[in-house]
């Protein structure tokens, strides 16, 4: 059975967000969830928060509607840490939640670290549509203008790709010269859609 979804609104996103020091663990994973569910919201999608207790796996969910494309359902979890990037028991555990979902849904597994290369093999290998997306979190946002280029991989499989197959993912590099970052080397990822950034009415 398939839902009737709203279609979303582009959003345009400027603000900066950045983990205040000192506070929990829990805080710290409820303020990703929020940055992760502001960045698909400023993609066009339209994500509400569901992380707590019962929450069975899943810490958000919503319809996301890509331009000129059927609109599905789309359920995520978040995996906030500084330095340890993400095995593939998550994705095993993932998938027993995906199990649980209707046909017109993918599932995005968030972490602010990467995933580890098993983890993201488990996740090309699955039957259940995944994606699988590094989001920077904590002290690393304020090196970024707007909120979305904090995105620095997205990859998903094929099981996916009726979903957003025809999505482009391209290297941002940036100007030493004009921005201040501490790495020369440092890039995120642009999206694209058709030739054009995600969505299309946010550019520059």
């Amino acid at each position: 059975m398939f839902r009737l979804l709203a279609v979303a609104a582009p959003r345009v996103c400027s603000s900066r967000f950045a983990l205040p020091r000192g506070i929990s663990t829990v805080e710290s994973g409820t303020a990703y969830e929020n940055h992760t569910i502001s960045i698909f919201n400023c993609l066009g999608a339209s994500l509400e928060r569901t992380g707590g207790a019962g929450d069975n796996g899943v810490d958000f969910r919503g319809p996301w509607a890509l331009p000129d494309q059927q609109q599905f359902y789309l359920v995520g979890q978040c995996k906030f840490y500084e330095r340890k990037k993400i095995g593939p028991s998550v994705i095993r555990e993932w998938e027993g939640v995906m199990s649980r979902q209707e046909l017109d849904t993918l599932g995005v597994v968030t972490a602010s670290s990467g995933f580890t290369s098993s983890c993201i093999q488990a996740a090309l290998s699955s039957i259940y549509p995944i994606a699988l997306v590094t989001i920077d979190g904590g002290d690393q946002l304020s090196r970024y203008k707007n909120i979305e280029e904090s995105i620095r991989g997205f990859v998903w499989n094929k099981a996916a790709d009726a979903f957003i197959g025809k999505l482009v993912v391209a290297k941002k590099h940036y100007d030493m010269c004009k921005i201040d970052h501490p790495d020369p080397a440092m890039y995120t990822i642009q999206l694209l859609w058709d030739g054009q950034p995600l969505p299309p009415s946010v550019s520059g």
